[in-house]
């Protein structure tokens, strides 16, 4: 009987080790409406992106990242052939993304909100 309840409770205890992965890979999408170009004026936009793990998804591209920050900020750091990239995100949602293009070494900025989809 003790065996049967220790083995019972090692498969739950598994099964929800094996859910915590699932959880934290939630995707999220962040939705930016202000857009700073180089030393221009802001201006509203519409552009989308995805947090899927260890990735950020555009329209345009998918870029691997590095991740760290604390409990209440995140940040994402990733290198493409074609820019540098850094999103930062708050807990409670605020967001800002960075690009660094190295054709014309342009700086794009991005200021939004992500939210779990």
């Amino acid at each position: 009987m003790l065996f049967t309840q220790n083995l019972k409770n090692t498969t739950i205890g598994l099964v929800l080790l094996a859910a915590l992965p699932a959880a934290a890979a939630a995707e999220e999408i962040c939705r930016f409406t202000t857009e700073c170009f180089e030393g221009e004026a802001c201006s509203e936009t519409a552009f989308d992106m995805t947090i899927a793990g260890d990735k950020l998804i555009t329209d345009a591209e998918t870029i691997p990242v590095s991740t760290g920050g604390s409990a209440t900020k995140n940040v994402f750091v990733g290198y493409t052939a074609s820019a540098f990239h850094v999103l930062t995100r708050e807990k409670e949602g605020a967001a800002r993304y960075s690009t660094h293009l190295f054709e014309g070494l342009m700086m794009v900025n991005y200021m939004g909100t992500c939210t779990s989809k």
